[in-house]
């Protein structure tokens, strides 16, 4: 499947309209990709290459990033998650499954804590409560410095800035949050992963009920960038066991 041959598609959501890609295949099987911070549907164009076409896939700009709206709001959790839950609410009929990586994992956990999908993939996932508090332990700088190197691909400053400081105690996640999650989850780390260390996947799979963890060797934060293959060949394994499954 090649990104740049997907279909363009908007859809307007409560907060503001989405930008997305999609391919259909006629499947009742859908692959929402949410993508990091900073960047855009763009990042997934290299994992989308070695998924087969009999798969539907659904890449979403977040609000505030790519081509999507970059309306005046705080940019919480909450609200990205309002945002894409409507546009899940329109796909009638499709069985979800939701992967995200980084910023856009804490996104699609929430999601499935909300129970708005049937599958999760989490790669490489933010959010979890102790993170920023290590983070900023180590230096205190470590927001800005994100700010300033995801301005290299999203210009939208006042976005970043949101996302970074406006953070809601609610909105981390936690082990009785994440134990909420109730549907099966693929839990995807690079072994290397120096922005998100990998003890943080075996939180997330120790608090996660039905979930299972695939750590990439010698891979980083991106695997999905970095070791294409080896990532869409698991999650296509994990969608063909859940259907199992279910």
């Amino acid at each position: 499947m090649d990104y740049k041959n997907m279909k363009d598609a908007y859809f307007s959501s409560s907060l503001g309209r989405l930008y997305y890609k999609h391919s259909e295949s006629g499947s009742p099987d859908t692959l929402i990709l949410l993508h990091g911070f900073g960047a855009s549907s763009l990042s997934w164009s290299r994992f989308i290459e070695k998924i087969p076409g009999s798969l539907s896939i659904i890449a979403i700009d977040l609000l505030g990033h790519g081509g999507s709206d970059a309306p005046e709001i705080e940019y919480t959790i909450r609200n990205q998650v309002e945002a894409i839950g409507e546009l899940i609410s329109s796909l009638k009929g499709k069985r979800t499954t939701i992967m995200g990586h980084s910023y856009g994992g804490w996104i699609a956990a929430t999601l499935a804590i909300d129970g708005r999908c049937d599958n999760l993939v989490l790669e490489d996932s933010a959010g979890m409560d102790k993170f920023d508090d290590e983070r900023l332990a180590a230096d205190p700088d470590f927001r800005e410095k994100l700010i300033k190197e995801a301005l290299v691909t999203n210009p939208n400053e006042h976005v970043l800035r949101s996302i970074v400081y406006s953070r809601i105690e609610g909105d981390y996640l936690n082990k009785d949050r994440l134990s909420e999650i109730g549907v099966q989850t693929l839990i995807i780390w690079g072994e290397q992963d120096m922005m998100i260390p990998v003890k943080f996947a075996h939180t997330l799979n120790s608090s996660i009920k039905n979930s299972e963890l695939f750590v990439i060797k010698g891979a980083k934060h991106t695997p999905h960038y970095t070791n294409p293959q080896e990532v869409a060949d698991k999650v296509i394994q994990f969608l063909a066991q859940s259907k199992k499954i279910l």
